[in-house]
């Protein structure tokens, strides 16, 4: 293999690595409304974003999750992620980057949705995304019930806590 042969498959490696990264889902670990003691009160919030029926360029790309304007998580596309939160009142926020305009200019979109979270509950919030057309795409936070959390979360990825607690093993 000559020289410029294994510098394109080194470097076609490395920008594999480095995307798969970005499409990560991470929760942050320190978040004044993560109750991290089981014992103590707290609500059980079941994230989950589906997949879509076609590709919706940087769209695609995880979103930022927020709750009072603090950074929560990064969910990618097709995964779902349990987080344990303390009962109450919260906003949540998706912020992602879209594709508007007629050149096709990339800028941030964020939509917000005020919840109550019950000490005890378990909740099941979708983030679906709203196809704008040259307007771009933004993603809108949604309480769904159990039945349809379980038929959705048959076509995700359970990420994190979720995969020892998966919705389908809920009863309900």
């Amino acid at each position: 293999m000559t020289t410029g042969k294994t510098f394109a498959w080194i470097f076609l490696l490395h920008c594999m690595t480095a995307l798969a990264g970005c499409a990560a889902t991470r929760v942050v670990s320190q978040h004044p409304l993560l109750q991290p003691d089981d014992k103590a009160p707290h609500a059980r919030v079941y994230i989950m974003r589906p997949g879509t029926e076609r590709t919706m360029g940087v769209a695609d790309n995880v979103v930022d999750i927020a709750l009072d304007q603090q950074h929560l998580m990064k969910l990618a596309k097709g995964q779902y992620v349990l987080v344990d939160l303390k009962p109450g009142q919260v906003t949540m926020t998706v912020s992602s980057m879209t594709s508007w305009g007629p050149y096709s200019r990339i800028k941030e979109m964020s939509r917000s949705q005020a919840f109550t979270f019950d000490e005890g509950g378990t909740y099941f919030i979708v983030i679906r995304p709203v196809d704008g057309e040259f307007r771009g795409v933004y993603f809108l936070p949604r309480p769904v019930d159990i039945i349809t959390a379980r038929e959705l979360s048959n076509h995700l990825k359970a990420v994190g806590k979720a995969g020892d607690e998966p919705i389908s093993q809920l009863h309900g």
